[in-house]
């Protein structure tokens, strides 16, 4: 069986994110998820303005494949809390990768752990839905668009919509 392309991402920690016990908040993870997930997309066309040039490339720029004004908009968030992620000073350690790909969403899953320790704190998923802001409505990924995301997933399927 072949593994699903997995990509590393370290998120730096801040004091805020830290709760009264001295780990990362469990709401917080979801902002930590977030910096990871645009890491590795990118950022949707519609937000904020141009990175310099001298910034590095996303892995996979996949909101570079859509039209201005469509938006990323999360569906659903699932996080299963397997440890604390106490605040040391150091970026978490996410690794990212595609579950599925259907022509309406994304499937995104990651695994956090402790950088200091290699705790794994964290499974989690977020499933993307596509919006387009001008016309008012959901977009659908297309077939090119699906083809080159399930070239990441595990076995490598190539939706046929």
């Amino acid at each position: 069986m072949v593994e699903p392309t997995t990509f590393t991402v370290r998120v730096p920690l801040r004091w805020g994110d830290m709760d009264a016990y001295g780990h990362v908040n469990n709401v917080t993870m979801f902002a930590i998820l977030e910096e990871a997930r645009v890491a590795v997309f990118g950022r949707p066309p519609s937000s904020g303005e141009d990175a310099p040039a001298d910034q590095p490339r996303p892995a996979i720029d996949l909101f570079a494949t859509f039209d201005p004004g469509v938006q990323a908009l999360v569906a659903e968030n699932h996080a299963k809390y397997r440890a604390v992620l106490p605040y040391r000073g150091v970026p978490a350690r996410v690794e990212v990768r595609i579950e599925k790909v259907t022509p309406a969403s994304l499937t995104i899953g990651y695994e956090v752990y402790d950088e200091a320790t290699g705790t794994h704190c964290v499974s989690a998923s977020t499933q993307l839905a596509f919006f387009d802001t001008r016309a008012g409505r959901l977009v659908r990924l297309s077939k090119t668009q699906r083809e080159a995301l399930a070239a990441y997933t595990q076995n490598h399927p190539t939706p046929n919509h």
